[in-house]
């Protein structure tokens, strides 16, 4: 039977068994859907009529119960307006007739009587009702409301005497006796449930009363929950039960039990109520869900009957084309021969993996595929055929149309006829020219792997190690048992920060590849620095397989970067920080200050007389004192500040999260007390000071490089007070030194632009008149304030290089006007102010020796130096030492202002000095002070003697002239002979000149 179906659909398509197991199945279906939705439908019809007949039965039983209270109101109240003077709750016939009526309706009906006041009264009145008050309840309310009054069904209550559910109905007395108010009805829900409860259906279904306006008044069963609640706010209420006389609907979900029910409802004639029964559409579907179940079953059944007959058919239609299709679809030639070796059918396979079509090679005997040298192999594999055995994956080499050899993997099986009798073989052939190359280049690769000079770590892909190279050995110590299934973070080290890990993690996420340079460690402990590069190898999903990690050992490469980082940042010398690293430390330092509300302190040292050592010992011992010196400031100074070398003997630190000043002036202590210990060099004691510039940020709220040219300005300043000791920089001094070198600047460029000029003062014997020489006093001519008198101008370049290039042209310009006055017949020996620093540089002898011979035609002797009696004291042997050079030279020396310093007799008697010049500080008050007076008189003495010459200054009247004659000084210079003036303007003055006649007389 299976065959000719088989035949039958074995022209056409499967689409027609799959068609018309489809239409059995729509049509089983298609039954069962129509029958169950009938009987749903049939089902829900037939209960709502069985409802709809209850629902009227209910109207009618409802109406008729509210009837009799309505009739039993109306004959209470024509009693009472019978009886107007009578208290019905206390008359017996009133009460009689009561009960009467009570048990016409089987006493679901019972009557209370309430006052004007709200007072309940029980009929008969045996107390039940004493103190209870009703005033409050709505159906007392509704009849003092205009709107309301007349007969009302109150909501449902809990009674407050019998404790049981009732529905109250009021209605008004107009005439009564007893001060009667209203009559009210009260209707036990009790009881009216023991009636509808036997009607409804059983065992979910209800019977309810509801008022007009939405409120439950009575739901049996009976439930205390649900009596009282509104339904109004439900959507069964708004469209149907308010809109309609009667009706059916479903509902899905029940307000007060949230089952699915069917409900019919009607509304009560003249009265405003409305009755409804329902019933659980679960309790009315079971047979429909029963029926449709089993129909459900049976359709099941010959669904799966009518699937598995067309299963069989599919097979069946697929058996017959399945060897065929295997053999036209797979990639591999599959080929039929004879027992003598001729081709019998060549498929698809064969096509594409030799080149030749099928009609090319059916009827060829297979040795065409054969190369020359395997021809032999086929006589073999026949012979095993004839023998009915097979040939299983056999790996030779064959010959493709194009002239290509490839590798194959054959399988062949012998072929027996119906009767078992040997015809021929089957040959499955597999390219494996792909796999070979394969095997190929993965032992080229694994030598490559086992061989090659770098390192190499395959990780799997939750970074566990699966193999390392023989050079990973090499380089790390570890062998491969060492490593395998461990994580590579064994190999960390710590100079290495967690930073660079997780750039390389987030590198590999994004692109897949990781480079750079790393610090690892080996086995002993050693760190090592490694050039790395990490890949990850994805399969053909895409999804990551391995991550392989190549390294090769460059430490010996790292440590030579660092050894030129450190030279780029540290001085070769003493290894302290050079400009460069302390540039970054500062800004470093400035920003945590900035950060963090500290101070920081900037020190610029200079150490003082390390030229001195330098010169006299060789630079060996310079270079050796720097590094004791530097060593001993480091030591002095915190691990948390920076001491750099600026180059020469010039030093820079930076003392970080200083407090106070206090504290800093402290440490810069330490740092002056370091310097100046003497340090043992070859056997030698060598003694350097160090002078200091400080300033503090942010104090000093400048940039790096302005707060370190801030600290070497108070480091000069330091140096100009005299070396060994510190200065602390402030913007005022700051603004003053900027000034003083604008000022600096200025006199320069009015010194090589030719401002300056000469004034002379003459100086006189004021007893004899005689002239005894001029001194040169400098004004600058400035070509915008004028004539300027040196006060103005020379404080400024007082501790300046300037100063000596400003003196050196004050003696040239004197000496030239010496040889001018000389040419005029006018011999004077002229007197030149010399500075402190002019004086005491060590070539001073020569230079000045140098100006003289400049101009042979002056006498050296007519040439005095005035020098001030201060900075003469300074460094009283090197300035006794360079005096002694120029007086050998035939200059002269006179001490100016003196008596303003100490005057000490020692000093005078190792100075050379010819001539003790009076300040006119003292010749200015001494008629008037006793005390230059005797200041005056003394100098006098001390010249006398020394066997000095003395002169007077500031001579400014004919008395002070007379009294230092007395004295026994009889040489001046001031006002009173003179006052300074232009060289031109001396010849006349000369010719000119008398003294006063008391000075003679």
């Amino acid at each position: 039977m299976w065959q000719r179906l088989t035949q039958r659909f074995n022209a056409n398509s499967h689409r027609e068994v799959i068609g018309l197991m489809g239409a059995l199945l729509v049509c089983i279906w298609g039954f069962v859907g129509f029958w169950s939705w009938w009987e749903y439908t049939n089902t829900i019809n037939s209960n709502t009529r069985v409802l709809e007949q209850l629902t009227a039965a209910v109207q009618a039983q409802t109406h008729s119960l509210f009837k009799q209270a309505e009739s039993l109101m109306i004959v209470t109240d024509h009693w009472m307006a019978d009886h107007p003077d009578q208290d019905p709750s206390k008359s017996p016939d009133f009460i009689a007739q009561v009960d009467k009526l009570r048990k016409a309706s089987n006493g679901l009906l019972d009557i209370r009587l309430v006052t004007q006041s709200g007072d309940l009264r029980f009929l008969p009145d045996q107390g039940q009702g004493r103190n209870v008050n009703v005033a409050d309840r709505d159906y007392f309310l509704a009849q003092r409301d205009p709107k309301t009054r007349g007969l009302f069904i109150g909501q449902p209550i809990l009674g407050r005497v019998s404790n049981k559910w009732v529905i109250p109905i009021s209605a008004p007395v107009d005439r009564g006796g007893g001060n009667v108010a209203l009559i009210l009805i009260i209707i036990e829900l009790e009881r009216i449930d023991g009636a509808f409860d036997a009607e409804r259906i059983k065992p979910a279904g209800t019977i309810g009363i509801v008022r007009n306006d939405g409120m439950v008044l009575f739901r049996s069963p009976m439930n205390e929950k649900t009596v009282g609640q509104s339904i109004a706010k439900g959507q069964a209420w708004g469209n149907y039960m308010s809109v309609m006389a009667k009706g059916a609907y479903e509902s899905q979900v029940s307000l007060f039990d949230n089952r699915p029910r069917l409900v019919t409802f009607s509304r009560v004639d003249d009265y405003p109520l409305v009755v409804y029964v329902s019933a659980s559409k679960d309790d009315l579907l079971v047979p429909w869900r029963q029926h449709t179940a089993i129909f459900g079953v049976v359709a099941g059944l010959l669904s799966i009957a009518s699937l598995v007959m067309s299963s069989v058919l599919m097979r069946a239609l697929t058996s017959s084309r399945r060897s065929e299709a295997i053999i036209h679809s797979t990639d591999e030639a599959i080929v039929g021969k004879s027992l003598d070796g001729i081709i019998t059918s060549w498929n698809p396979g064969a096509e594409r993996m030799f080149g030749y079509a099928a009609a090319e090679m059916i009827g060829q005997p297979i040795l065409r595929l054969l190369p020359a040298d395997r021809l032999g192999e086929e006589a073999s594999i026949l012979e095993k055929i004839r023998r009915a055995e097979g040939v299983e994956h056999f790996e030779t080499v064959r010959i493709c149309k194009d002239g290509r050899e490839i590798n194959v993997s054959v399988t062949i099986s012998p072929i027996r006829n119906s009767f078992g009798h040997l015809i021929g073989a089957s040959k499955i052939a597999r390219d494996i020219t792909a796999q070979k190359n394969a095997t190929r280049q993965l032992r080229l690769t694994a030598s490559v792997f086992n061989n090659t000079g770098e390192g190499i770590m395959i990780t799997d892909r939750a970074g566990l190690i699966v193999e390392v190279n023989d050079a990973f050995t090499r380089i790390t110590g570890y062998s491969r048992e060492d490593v395998m299934g461990n994580d590579p973070s064994m190999f960390r080290s710590s100079r290495q920060g967690p930073e660079v890990f997780q750039a390389l993690r987030r590198a590999l996420v994004r692109h897949g590849e990781w480079k750079g340079e790393l610090w690892s460690r080996r086995k002993d402990g050693e760190a090592y620095s490694a050039w790395l590069t990490v890949s990850k190898v994805k399969d053909s999903s895409g999804k990551v397989r391995n991550y392989v990690a190549l390294f090769s050992d460059v430490t010996v490469l790292k440590l030579q970067q660092e050894k030129l980082e450190h030279g780029a940042h540290f001085d070769a010398l003493t290894d302290l920080p050079n400009r460069l690293l302390l540039s970054d430390r500062l800004h470093q330092a400035m920003t945590v200050c900035q950060r963090h509300h500290q101070s920081l302190a900037v020190l610029y040292l200079d150490l003082d007389g390390f030229k001195a050592v330098n010169d006299q010992f060789g630079h060996e011992a310079g270079d050796a004192l720097l590094v004791a010196v530097s060593q001993r400031m480091q030591a002095a100074l915190r691990d948390v500040d920076t001491l750099a070398r600026m180059g020469g003997d010039e030093f820079v630190a930076v003392l970080t999260n200083v407090e106070n000043i206090q504290d800093c002036i402290q440490m810069v202590a330490r740092v002056l007390q370091a310097c100046a210990e003497p340090v043992r060099i070859d056997g030698r004691d060598l003694r350097v000071t160090a002078s200091i510039g400080v300033t503090v940020y942010p104090q000093d709220n400048a940039e790096a490089d302005q707060l370190m040219r801030h600290a070497d300005q108070a480091m000069y300043e330091a140096k100009q007070s005299g070396k060994n000791r510190f200065h602390m920089f402030d913007s005022a001094q700051d603004a003053e030194v900027k000034s003083r070198s604008l000022q600096q600047e200025l006199i320069s460029q009015g010194l090589s632009n030719h401002e300056f000029v000469l004034h002379y003062q003459p100086k006189v014997n004021m007893r004899t008149g005689a002239i005894v020489g001029v001194e040169a006093l400098i004004r600058w001519q400035h070509p915008e304030k004028g004539l300027l008198p040196p006060d103005a101008f020379l404080p400024s370049i007082e501790k300046h290089p300037l100063i000596e290039a400003v003196g050196a042209w004050v003696i040239d310009a004197a000496l030239q006007q010496m040889v001018a006055w000389k040419a005029q017949g006018l011999l004077l020996p002229v007197s030149v102010n010399i500075a402190a620093r002019q004086l005491q540089h060590q070539d001073f002898a020569q230079q000045l020796a140098a100006l003289l011979a400049n101009h042979p035609d002056v006498d050296a002797s007519h040439l005095e130096l005035e020098v001030l009696e201060t900075s003469a004291l300074d460094d009283i042997g090197s300035t006794a030492t360079i005096m002694q050079e120029c007086h050998r030279v035939g200059v002269r020396f006179a001490i100016d202002d003196f008596g303003t310093g100490y005057s000490s007799l020692t000093y005078l008697r190792r100075l050379p000095v010819d001539v003790l010049k009076i300040d006119r500080s003292f010749v200015r008050d001494m008629l008037d002070d006793q005390s230059d007076l005797s200041i005056v008189s003394g100098v006098i003495g001390l010249a006398v003697a020394f066997h000095r010459e003395v002169i007077a200054e500031g001579v400014e009247s004919v008395a002070h002239g007379q009294r230092l004659i007395e004295l026994g000084c009889h040489l001046g210079q001031g006002y009173e002979i003179a006052r300074p003036m232009p060289a031109e303007q001396i010849p006349a003055w000369c010719e000119t000149w008398a003294p006063p006649v008391e000075w003679i007389a």
